[in-house]
């Protein structure tokens, strides 16, 4: 017990490390969730597939993929019906971390294939990748 408590700040940093690496790296490769960057969109984009941005609203009209639908993390259990399992599906959000838990959720509840995409908004305007603002 004297370890336990000697220790209780790295025990609590070592499991918020393991949940944030478990969210955002492991979780999605067990279920089936692809990485895709940047670079690798721009050959995909001509393939018939759904383009899904999870971020807020206010970070939704700030701007976006221009072909882009938008339904943000939180509503995903909803609204997953609004979505096609017969296409692929691309998530992106601000950074990554978001759309990969969005594209775990999709692939658990059955579409396929499902992309995250690599570095998020920044790595999307970083490319030259189009860009709509507002609505």
């Amino acid at each position: 017990m004297d370890w336990v408590q000697q220790n209780i700040v790295n025990i609590i940093v070592g499991t918020l490390i393991f949940w944030l690496l478990w969210k955002r790296f492991i979780a999605p490769k067990l279920s089936g969730v692809k990485s895709i960057s940047a670079t690798d969109y721009h050959q995909f984009r001509n393939e018939a597939h759904t383009l899904l941005d999870v971020r807020s609203d206010s970070e939704w009209q700030s701007g976006h993929p221009s072909t882009a639908i938008h339904i943000e993390l939180g509503q995903i259990n909803q609204r997953m019906d609004e979505l096609s399992k017969d296409k692929a599906l691309v998530v992106i959000c601000a950074s990554g971390n978001r759309s990969a838990m969005a594209a775990t959720k999709l692939a658990n509840a059955g579409f396929e294939p499902v992309y995250n995409f690599s570095g998020g908004m920044g790595s999307w305007e970083g490319a030259g990748l189009p860009v709509k603002q507002g609505r």
